[in-house]
């Protein structure tokens, strides 16, 4: 469930609901507004569609508006890895690199980027240094905090992956949702299937549905198309390992 109050394209970047949750959230008004400038167009993506493909050139970096996509790649034997679920508020490449993508990007739902060239970044980032600054403390820790993410799942067994999993991705939703509802339904939305849990965890879709049927025999969560409620929090992030702080 995207968030509805940003799905209409903002007057300005100022005004934009999920602002404070983007790279440039500790931007102040005024440097907001210079940035502003370099921010070129909004895209519409429908679910499935692929906003990035795979291995394609790198010639812009994304800030999501509203909807939720998945970053991942193709391994030799035609299986998915996917080692990101991104939100409203998230960024896409940044890097700088002349490289091409060596992962795709998928959206999961309806989904609005705003898209920023990688020569109108490398422009910002040379005529705007505190701000540059600023940018390139955010990206190094996100990229630590993403690996560190990773690194956790892979040292839990599959039930705390899992877990693990369910409370991260649903206490991100909450936190970016709350701005613009309170309806628990809405609140309750969950992006991601069983097929692509699994392919988060290196596990198989069947494995994923014997633990997620555990957790709804212990009363840890319900479930139903793209919904998982949680039920006890403090349970599941228990079994998990999990903490807000995370």
């Amino acid at each position: 469930m995207p968030c509805n109050d940003n799905n209409k394209i903002a007057k300005n970047c100022l005004s934009c609901v999920v602002r404070k949750s983007t790279i440039f959230g500790s931007l102040t008004d005024d440097e907001m507004a210079s940035v502003e400038g370099y921010i070129e167009k909004k895209r519409h993506f429908q679910s499935g569609e692929y906003v990035i493909q795979e291995n394609s050139s790198v010639n812009y970096s994304l800030c999501i508006n509203s909807g939720y996509l998945i970053l991942g790649s193709y391994l030799e034997n035609g299986s998915r890895q996917i080692f990101q679920v991104a939100m409203p508020g998230d960024s896409i490449g940044f890097s700088h690199s002349d490289n091409a993508y060596n992962y795709f990007v998928q959206a999961m739902t309806e989904a609005d980027v705003c898209v920023i060239d990688n020569a109108t970044v490398d422009k910002l980032i040379g005529e705007q240094k505190a701000i540059a600054t600023k940018l390139v403390e955010i990206l190094s820790h996100n990229t630590a905090v993403n690996q560190q993410y990773l690194l956790n799942l892979g040292r839990k067994s599959a039930r705390e992956a899992l877990a693990y999993l369910i409370m991260d991705i649903s206490t991100r939703i909450r936190q970016r949702l709350i701005k613009c509802t309170t309806n628990e339904s809405e609140l309750s939305f969950f992006p991601l299937n069983q097929e692509d849990m699994a392919d988060i965890l290196g596990m198989t879709k069947v494995h994923i549905s014997r633990i997620t049927s555990e957790f709804k025999k212990e009363q840890l969560i319900q479930c139903s198309h793209k919904t998982i409620k949680v039920l006890d929090e403090d349970r599941l992030s228990e079994i998990g390992g999990f903490s807000v702080l995370d």
